[in-house]
């Protein structure tokens, strides 16, 4: 009964994360999104700041550096992003988004909105919280068992 019911768990989530990783996002990957999104984020937090340095973004993407490199290559060929010479110190580059870069986000942005509506409309906002709290829990749970197995 177990095994079976963490088969099922296993394939349920698998699902989940494929479908949100087809999700149309303006015609970019997930990853793009992702990426833009943070850099969005680190200029919101910081309008003080050039751009994001991407030694940052290596630091907080779930990816090899080379991906991260790769991934900003492709976004500045589409328009997206701008990467800069940081002129106090010419080893280092930052990246900013372009106008093109902010506009595709922010439709990207709606576009999710309206789908977590639709989805909240359909599922109600109690089950979806239920879901998220039972989802924690089991994250949680996975996690501290995990840590123990390692210790053992």
């Amino acid at each position: 009964m177990e095994d079976r019911l963490m088969t099922e768990l296993s394939g349920a989530l698998r699902r989940l994360i494929q479908t949100r990783y087809s999700l149309p996002m303006g015609g970019l990957p997930m990853g793009e999104f992702m990426m833009l999104q943070r850099i969005q984020r680190w200029q919101e937090e910081r309008p003080e700041a050039k751009g994001i340095y991407v030694s940052e973004l290596n630091q907080c993407a779930y990816v090899s550096q080379p991906a991260v490199s790769r991934m900003l290559r492709r976004l500045e060929e589409k328009g997206l992003l701008e990467r800069k010479t940081d002129p106090q110190d010419r080893r280092t580059t930052y990246v900013v988004l372009t106008e093109e870069g902010r506009s595709l986000l922010t439709a990207c942005q709606q576009q999710m909105a309206k789908l977590a509506g639709r989805v909240v409309d359909r599922l109600g906002a109690e089950e979806l919280q239920s879901l998220v709290d039972q989802l924690d829990r089991l994250t949680q749970a996975v996690q501290e068992e995990g840590q123990k197995m390692s210790v053992e």
